[in-house]
């Protein structure tokens, strides 16, 4: 299965209340292995870590993640995810627009507590750990609304959408600043320049782009271009390209319309040999097992 467009229109089951509750599973496999792809949406997305190990980039920082562990992502927030060990994960991603938190035409208190996160003039900290005083109660919060989207009785619309001022209202209690006018952190935008890189190499992705083409993309030189790259994506510049190559050529082989050697020069590759060796070193089996899998 080849990954989704970078820039997700991710299905919210309603527009009056846009909010969508998804159950992920990434199976056992070898560590490293992509337990989300990279991509972005212009959406808030608490994920909820339920069983295994993995560690999400968002706007370049890492987070290392276990069972009942919470991330939360900003709007607009770049972000991917991987396997830390070869055990299977399942985390829960609660993706909401933040149409759905807009307050009263006249809220003092969502204004002060909530207007300067969901409008991104201020940022809660990203991850809340399992261990941390006050998670749980957030953790329990979450676990409600899968409740609720699970069984989907009359009214649950209504129900998500006070469980997550809840939710906000609860961490605005612990993170919101004592002084007015601390400034926002202004990381997703820094990541702005990079999105479009990304959707380049995503377009692009059978054509030549050294580390230096790229780096000018971005305005960045080389070397510094390297760690900011590897900092957003959790991959150095050179397996980034290669594993989006791989994941073309494996809906390629399942869609068994190509040979190998014909995918390996459709996705840049001239060389079959090192297309194989390649790919077995990415995807772990070769591209005639790839295949064989696909004819199932």
């Amino acid at each position: 299965m080849h990954p989704p467009e970078l820039r997700e229109d991710t299905y919210l089951s309603d527009g009056a209340y846009p909010a969508n509750l998804f159950r992920n599973l990434c199976p056992a496999g070898p560590d490293g292995r992509t337990a989300l792809y990279l991509h972005w949406h212009d959406h808030f997305e608490w994920i909820y870590t339920v069983s295994g190990r993995a560690v999400f980039h968002i706007d370049s920082q890492p987070y290392e993640t276990g069972p009942g562990d919470l991330l939360l992502v900003p709007a607009g927030g770049l972000h991917v995810g991987y396997a830390r060990d070869a055990e299977p994960i399942e985390y829960w991603s609660l993706v909401f627009n933040r149409s759905l938190l807009q307050g009263l035409a006249v809220d003092p208190l969502h204004d002060r507590y909530l207007a300067p996160y969901v409008e991104g003039r201020l940022r809660f900290p990203v991850k809340f750990g399992a261990e941390e005083a006050g998670c749980e109660p957030m953790r329990s919060i979450l676990r409600e609304i899968g409740a609720e989207f699970a069984e989907k009785k009359r009214a649950y619309e209504l129900l998500v959408k006070a469980k997550l001022y809840q939710l906000f209202a609860l961490a605005a209690r612990r993170f919101m600043p004592e002084r007015d006018g601390e400034q926002a952190d202004r990381t997703g935008r820094r990541m702005d320049r990079f999105k479009s890189l990304i959707l380049h190499i995503e377009a692009h992705y059978a054509d030549k782009l050294t580390i230096e083409d790229a780096a000018k993309l971005v305005n960045l030189n080389p070397y510094h271009f390297c760690k900011v790259f590897k900092n957003a994506t959790g991959r150095t510049f050179v397996e980034f390209v290669n594993q989006h190559r791989m994941n073309v050529a494996d809906r390629l082989l399942r869609e068994g319309k190509l040979t190998v050697t014909e995918i390996a020069e459709r996705i840049g590759i001239a060389n079959p040999n090192y297309f194989t060796k390649l790919f077995k070193q990415i995807k772990g089996v070769t591209p005639s097992e790839a295949r064989k899998r696909g004819d199932r």
